[in-house]
């Protein structure tokens, strides 16, 4: 039975369907690995032909680069069994900030989170992004990305241009990156996204002019139904409210979401009977309310915890756990916009506020993961809590 969940699991974070497990952790879309798959089949052919490669548009290409599966942002120095570890966290030297010696990524990490939503009041912050966009190198990828979406209110002021851009150059899910090395990178891109998802931005797609460039989409009746509505009532009072870092996950009620099947069996459903973002939003508040559990608050009460090391055994499995409950929403929110064709600007906007209850866990995440600190809330070592993957 451990096998068959095992093997469950892997085929969650893949969200590939007719890949068998082992897949790797890194999920892009199966058009992306049949497109690596040809590109593989090329060069082979031309080798064995004793041709030299020839250099095309896509291998100069940046942007190509970044979204084929054989990217490999920044230094890749260590492995655990089975994948390499990215510098997502941008603390090599192969991802420095290089316009400027004496700044660092940990300090903009800092600011960014500092600043959501708030672009106008940091002068020094847009000056930065801005040099950064201008100047720096695609190698720190999801600083670049995270800065990008930052300057959009002011690059794409007006909500049509700035949907155009969520669905093309700053489609979250086109990037090779989990969203658990995202959380764990300390760069707040779910942070960003929420903070572009303004009433003004949510309610311009049931104007004339949205509907004009995204037509109305059905609602289904599971995400109508009392436990989901209830579930997104509770978020959003979390995220509408004065101190949201005092809002505690609604445990009950996601727990009654998935329970009561009332959304559709998980990661299974489709159609009328199935409502993928309800079924993420309860994941992630599961996965927060685990994050939260007593007993991995940080190194510093895991050193003086329990007898035989009972707190690092439960910093472990937590986070085991909450890395699986990350991913299978991830496998969700990527079905939601791929499979059932949700243009990228609709996801951001979207009423369930995944990239809100996201952000929050990036922010109770550093306890569970070695090496992170609030500094910069990002972790210190490429290996940091990679072991439980």
């Amino acid at each position: 039975r451990q096998s068959a969940r095992s093997q469950v699991a892997r085929r969650a974070l893949c969200g590939c369907r007719f890949l068998a497990p082992p897949c790797p952790m890194v999920l892009a879309s199966c058009r992306s690995r049949l497109a690596l798959f040809a590109a593989l089949l090329a060069a082979l052919l031309l080798a064995s032909a004793g041709e030299e490669e020839p250099s095309g548009e896509v291998g100069d290409d940046s942007w190509s680069r970044l979204t084929t599966d054989d990217w490999q942002p920044g230094r890749v120095g260590e492995f655990n069994t089975t994948f390499p570890i990215k510098d997502m966290e941008c603390l090599g030297p192969e991802t420095a900030i290089r316009f400027n010696a004496g700044l660092d990524w940990a300090t903009v990490k800092a600011a960014l989170h500092l600043s959501l939503g708030q672009l106008a009041t940091d002068t020094w912050l847009f000056q930065v992004a801005a040099k950064i966009q201008r100047d720096e190198p695609d190698t720190c990828v999801l600083g670049i990305t995270t800065t990008s979406s930052f300057l959009l209110p002011v690059t794409m002021p007006k909500f049509r241009n700035m949907a155009r851009m969520l669905n093309t150059d700053h489609n979250l899910l086109v990037l090779n990156v989990t969203f658990y090395d995202s959380l764990r990178s300390g760069f707040p891109v779910f942070g960003v996204l929420d903070s572009l998802a303004t009433p003004k931005f949510r309610a311009w797609f049931a104007t004339e002019e949205g509907l004009s460039f995204f037509p109305s989409r059905p609602t289904t009746k599971a995400c109508e139904s009392p436990a989901a509505s209830a579930l997104r009532k509770a978020v959003d009072r979390g995220r509408t409210s004065d101190e949201p870092e005092a809002w505690q996950p609604p445990l009950h009620l996601a727990t009654a979401l998935i329970s009561s099947g009332e959304a559709g069996l998980v990661g299974g459903g489709s159609g009328a009977g199935w409502c993928a973002p309800a079924e993420a939003a309860a994941l992630l508040v599961w996965a927060l309310a685990l994050a939260r559990r007593p007993g991995t608050d940080g190194p510093a009460a895991r050193a003086e915890g329990g007898p035989s090391g009972t707190s690092e055994a439960v910093r472990r499995s937590v986070l085991r756990d909450v890395v699986e409950l990350v991913s299978r929403a991830e496998t969700l929110i990527r079905s939601h916009g791929w499979d059932e064709g949700v243009p990228f600007g609709q996801l951001v906007a979207t009423p369930w506020n995944l990239w809100w209850l996201l952000h929050r866990l990036q922010l109770d995440l550093p306890p569970l993961v070695d090496g992170i600190g609030f500094e910069g809330i990002g972790s210190s070592s490429p290996s940091a809590g990679r072991q439980e993957l």
